[in-house]
């Protein structure tokens, strides 16, 4: 396992991290309205790529080489080379087949954007949340999907994972009796 993936794993493995740096996902709670868990996400994901000594930027878009737009919730910068190093989606799971198919969106954005930073990123992070129980996201076909790569929307030909760690995290959400979420478990593990 590529020592970065190794450290996400660990970091993302416990709510310790969580815990520290953003209380309101584990002890105040948290509704789920309009966008909120989501830019809570993008932020846990940001404050731990700079905690790591990276500079992490959200919503950073991929050079345009192949007319669709396509923008990163997390990319971590390595501060000497001045390139990505790490490429994160952060998106909700519901547990339907729908929401599968969004699995696999996102992971074409994090594997189209890393060919387009001329595959500089080490890692690419498919990060999850759920609120309450649902069906466990079906890994083998996001496995699948780095291992036999896909055409894009306007037909540009996104190869396969060579050298790059596939890792997938879980934020998984308890609803309290008052309706608000807190965040009791975290899950993460390398894909690839």
């Amino acid at each position: 396992m590529s020592d970065l993936a190794r450290r996400i794993c660990e970091a993302m493995s416990s709510l310790e991290f969580v815990e520290r740096s953003y209380p309101m996902l584990t002890h105040w709670g948290v509704r789920d309205a309009d966008v909120l868990v989501h830019s809570l996400g993008c932020s846990v994901w940001n404050a731990l790529g700079q905690e790591m000594g990276f500079m992490a930027v959200t919503e950073c878009p991929a050079p345009m080489t192949h007319g669709a737009d396509i923008r990163s919730d997390s990319t971590w910068f390595c501060r000497q080379q001045r390139s990505p190093i790490a490429l994160v989606e952060f998106e909700r799971f519901d547990g339907t087949e729908r929401g599968q198919l969004k699995l696999d969106e996102k992971l074409c954005n994090l594997l189209e954007a890393s060919m387009r930073w001329g595959n500089s990123p080490s890692v690419l992070v498919l990060a999850t949340w759920n609120k309450g129980v649902v069906s466990a996201p079906d890994k083998d076909k996001l496995v699948e999907r780095c291992r036999n790569g896909f055409r894009s929307s306007v037909g540009a030909r996104v190869p396969p994972v060579r050298a790059i760690a596939v890792v997938f995290s879980r934020f998984l959400f308890e609803i309290e009796s008052n309706g608000s979420m807190l965040l009791k478990q975290l899950r993460c593990e390398r894909l690839l």
